[in-house]
């Protein structure tokens, strides 16, 4: 109970320190991405569709607070 409820915060506090403008932009990207692996008819390649996604905004958000 208590490591779900640190790992909470944890999740918490690092959305809270990602800057807002950093995050626009790959979060609408995430959710088109989202909704196109949604229309895959196959489980596992949406499945793995979705983990594309994913990867994409991890590499967006990294772009956008570091940089190339």
């Amino acid at each position: 109970m208590v490591k779900k409820v640190l790992f909470a915060a944890f999740v918490v506090f690092g959305l809270v320190a990602v800057p807002r403008p950093a995050l626009a932009g790959c979060t609408t990207t995430l959710a088109d991405c989202y909704v196109s692996a949604a229309k895959i008819d196959s489980f596992w390649y949406r499945w793995a569709a979705g983990l594309d996604c994913e990867l994409e905004f991890t590499e967006c958000v990294r772009i956008q607070l570091i940089g190339r």
